[in-house]
């Protein structure tokens, strides 16, 4: 049966004083959500009234991983039978997937201000260790998630094990299925899952989507999304697709927005879908901004500044194999597209609160002897001709006196083993990073002589392409390049090479978990040149955590109700 018939939240329900509109839940392909076969009554599950079916529709998932905590989220769904304006949850941290070696434990509450989401961060937990946990609530107990922390930072890069990072951007729900989630998630060897934005789209139903996918694949809420309960009802939909949850469940995201989930072609002012007839600018994005952090397992900024929630930009450190430097393109510190302002020498992408952060950051891990430096971003950093890129303005070629500031950084400073990982496009690229590509006395493409970094760009996990003409007949600097076909990247990280492979998926219109290997590229250290590779190994077809664990039980354990 389609999970879209599993149920539908409608009507209204009063909340200390306020009428809510409750989340319709949104299609995927799964059995039904039935209430446990061995319990007498549904009144027995809780003293809050519940009625509904199994209250984590949305899944677990955590984020966020440093190198004694971890973010860890979920959301309570309620039916409508639960007249509160709280619901108490409890969650423990196991070093075991039955949650039998418990390392922590405690409870939260899912308050109708964070739309009943729930984000803990355990600390005091051990470094580079996979931990499983579970959240219960209302007499049901959560599917098991599994984790891992990263490495301590200190930790020699010749004492950090291979590291291996599946990259993935550009999700959009109506042009199909989510099968590259679907076959991550059965990599058992990956450390974390890195979103470089575009996590959902803003658009109204029936613009900019499969349309033959619209019964089994519809979006909620019908137009597009503008409040911030509308960008909540968005986020439900996404979150009911079992593979994506299922991804979500086997490994922590590191995540961060690109423009769709704000409006198209966002900037820090504006966006160029947004017009005055849909109100005001700002008071969209702080809504799209907080319920990206009720939605996503990302460590929320702890100041009091009022513009914290926008800084997600923020570094996490592997041992000192390789600093991952997550970045905003696009709303932070980005001025608006103007491709004929594009060499202005003030113009800013990342803003210069980013930008001398980016800086700082990158000299800190040169310090510390960081093999190497990767800057996860939205948009082609590499100098590109192409019609869209050339005209659009909409990647660095639109800010390129910012593009020439980091390079000349980069060269100055000597910080050799730069590698850049780049969403939006829709598109599989790789680049050598030169200043001038296209020169012939600045860069040598059978040798790399003049590359300062090495640049991998993801395709879209099911957005549809925008093929132009962008071959290495305009760009010698280009080692990759597939327009049409949809997947992820896989990251195989050492101390001596940086490796990324390209996976495609063998359809959108059903459900189907296969892909195939396309391509290999590695940059050996200090070469900050691109070279071609191997499949680093086989492609797994076992998750680490059964299916069995996503079961859910009625009665509450012991040890949690005392937590």
């Amino acid at each position: 049966m389609k999970r879209r018939a599993f149920i539908k939240l409608g009507g209204q329900v009063t909340i200390a004083g306020t009428v809510l509109t409750q989340l319709s839940a949104c299609s995927s392909d799964d059995d039904d959500v039935r209430p446990p076969n061995n319990i007498d009554s549904l009144d027995d599950l809780d003293d809050l009234g519940y009625q509904g079916a199994a209250p984590f529709v949305h899944g677990t998932a955590s984020g966020d991983p440093l190198q004694d905590r971890v973010i860890l989220w979920t959301r309570i769904t309620n039916d409508g039978s639960i007249q509160a304006a709280s619901i108490p949850v409890a969650y423990r941290v196991a070093t075991d997937p039955a949650l039998k070696n418990i390392v922590t434990q405690g409870r939260a509450i899912a308050t109708a201000q964070s739309d009943f989401t729930v984000k803990v961060d355990p600390k005091n937990l051990q470094p580079n260790t996979t931990y499983y946990y579970a959240f219960e609530a209302l007499g049901y107990r959560s599917p098991i998630g599994r984790t891992r922390t990263i490495p301590q930072a200190d930790l020699p890069a010749s004492e950090v094990d291979r590291v291996r990072l599946a990259v993935v951007s550009c999700s959009n729900y109506g042009f199909g299925y989510f099968n590259g989630y679907a076959n991550i998630a059965k990599q058992a060897d990956i450390s974390a899952v890195i979103h470089l934005g575009d996590y959902i789209y803003e658009y109204p139903e029936g613009f900019y989507r499969d349309n033959d996918l619209k019964e089994e694949r519809p979006l909620e809420p019908k137009s597009e999304i503008i409040s911030l309960e509308d960008y909540r009802r968005r986020y439900a939909c996404y979150r009911t697709d079992v593979d994506l949850q299922e991804c979500h469940r086997q490994h922590p995201f590191i995540a961060v927005w690109d423009d769709h989930e704000i409006a198209d072609n966002s900037w820090k002012g504006g966006a160029g879908f947004h017009t005055e007839s849909k109100g005001s600018y700002i008071e969209r994005k702080m809504s799209a901004v907080r319920a990206y952090h009720e939605w996503m397992p990302i460590r929320d900024d702890s100041s009091n500044e009022l513009d914290s929630q926008l800084r997600i930009y923020r570094r996490f450190e592997f041992g000192k194999l390789f600093d991952l430097n997550m970045l905003d393109t696009r709303i932070f510190g980005r001025e608006k597209l103007d491709a004929k302002a594009s060499n202005e020498p003030e113009r800013q992408l990342l803003g210069l609160e980013q930008e001398n952060w980016l800086y700082l950051k990158m000299l800190e891990g040169k310090r510390r002897q960081a093999t190497w430096q990767i800057l996860g971003q939205q948009v082609i950093l590499a100098p590109f001709k192409g019609t869209f890129a050339t005209n659009s303005g909409d990647i660095w070629n639109g800010y390129a006196s910012a593009r020439t500031r980091l390079l000349n950084f980069i060269e100055e400073n000597n910080i050799s083993n730069t590698v850049v990982l780049t969403g939006d496009y829709h598109a599989s690229f790789a680049f050598d990073i030169a200043k001038n590509p296209f020169e012939a006395s600045s860069y040598n493409p059978l040798t790399g002589k003049g590359s300062l970094a090495v640049e991998f760009v993801c395709p879209a996990l099911t957005s549809s392409p925008f093929p132009e003409t962008a071959g290495v007949e305009l760009n010698p600097h280009q080692k990759f390049n597939n327009q049409t076909e949809r997947g992820y990247m896989l990251l195989d990280i050492t101390e001596q090479a940086f490796q990324c492979e390209w996976y495609y998926t063998d359809t959108l219109k059903k459900r189907d978990d296969s892909v195939k290997f396309a391509k290999s590229l590695l940059t050996e250290t200090q070469t900050n040149h691109l070279i071609d590779g191997s499949q680093s190994r086989p492609l797994t077809n076992v998750a680490a955590l059964s299916d069995a664990n996503k079961s859910m039980a009625v009665k509450k354990s012991a040890v949690l109700s005392g937590a």
